[in-house]
């Protein structure tokens, strides 16, 4: 995962055209993104897409877009990560003890799996 979410600069766009021309690569578009930016236009699967160089390369790598809110509550996060699951879930963006019950709700309904959870200290306080 890397900022921005509209590709326009910064590590995703290093990413993005460091991986754009390889088939074995995906990029995952989560929630909502702005008109006239790389992501959305690339939602769209276009043949080739405009480089930062302004040069155009054909666009190799599948694209998906989901639905996520980064506001998403326990039942919409909880779906998400059993989907994908994931090997390491890291919380950040939160009050410390709110993520703390957080951890400790997905722990106890992910228990069957081996997951690592960040950062370690976390807890209800």
């Amino acid at each position: 995962m890397a900022s921005p979410s509209g590709l326009q600069s910064g590590l995703s766009r290093q990413l993005f055209e460091m991986w754009f021309s390889d088939k074995k690569n995906t990029c995952v578009i989560p929630g909502y993104v702005v008109e006239v930016t790389l992501a959305k236009t690339i939602i769209n699967e276009p043949k080739e897409v405009t480089l930062m160089n302004g040069l155009t390369a054909p666009l190799n790598m599948q694209v998906h877009y989901i639905s996520f809110s980064a506001h998403a509550d326990f039942a919409q996060t909880s779906t998400f990560l059993k989907e994908l699951i994931p090997p390491n879930i890291i919380l950040v963006h939160g009050e410390a003890n709110e993520m703390g019950r957080l951890k400790q709700k997905l722990i106890t309904k992910f228990a069957y799996r081996n997951t690592n959870y960040f950062p370690k200290e976390l807890s209800v306080g």
